[in-house]
């Protein structure tokens, strides 16, 4: 259910987006739950992520002076027409959910002027580093925000709801990755566009390196708990 209060564009975004996510984490999981609207997945991770994304988007853009229909409606549908665990070939998830925004805000009140902001800001959201800030501010900000969702606290619940799903996991597996995304998020914070971004993500990749490091300390390391 759509929460009431908003606007037709985010109502359409939103029904939009928990639509296919939703179909999409049926068909991954193979399973289902049943809810009062229907089959539930065990967990949404592309709705969940989502809502992470448009949380912090609309943190960012009063701090930036970016445009919030802008950032928050890219926000919504940057990952719309990603797939879970989808085999092979080539990463076209941005592309296509560019070329299906006039489909979604058909009907709206989502300014046409600011369409074409929307899609190159959607354009422009892949990859976990840059080489360059990106511009205009807008799309400066849907990468900023999607990347903060990768880290700290909620990307962790996140992590530990699905990783399971694609394959067999145990702690010593799940130390071993987690080491290795902390060199990701290394990188992914050094990328960030904007000051309050960059801010925030510091403060993130500091959280992640004091739980891997506890969890080292328990898990591969239990003796030392021990010692005086």
């Amino acid at each position: 259910m759509v929460p009431a209060g908003l606007k037709p564009w985010q109502q359409a975004c939103e029904a939009t987006l928990r639509e296919r996510s939703r179909a999409d984490a049926l068909r991954f999981w193979g399973r289902a739950h049943e809810g009062p609207e229907g089959p539930e997945p065990p967990f949404d991770y592309r709705f969940e992520h989502t809502q992470a994304v448009v949380r912090l988007a609309r943190w960012l853009c009063p701090q930036v002076g970016a445009d919030p229909e802008v950032v928050e409606c890219a926000a919504w549908l940057h990952d719309l027409c990603k797939r879970l665990g989808d085999p092979g070939g080539k990463d076209t998830h941005a592309r296509d959910a560019a070329e299906a925004l006039p489909d979604v805000l058909e009907g709206t009140d989502f300014p046409e002027s600011k369409r074409g902001a929307v899609r190159h800001a959607i354009l422009h959201h892949v990859g976990l580093s840059l080489s360059h800030r990106l511009e205009p501010l807008e799309t400066a900000c849907l990468w900023d925000a999607d990347k903060l969702s990768k880290l700290g606290a909620a990307s962790l619940a996140h992590f530990s709801c699905i990783s399971g799903a694609f394959q067999p996991v145990d702690t010593a597996g799940i130390l071993a990755r987690g080491e290795r995304w902390i060199g990701l998020a290394e990188g992914i914070t050094a990328s960030m566009n904007t000051p309050p971004a960059q801010e925030e993500a510091r403060r993130r990749l500091a959280f992640l390196k004091l739980h891997y490091g506890q969890l080292r300390r328990e898990w591969a390391n239990p003796m030392e708990e021990a010692l005086p």
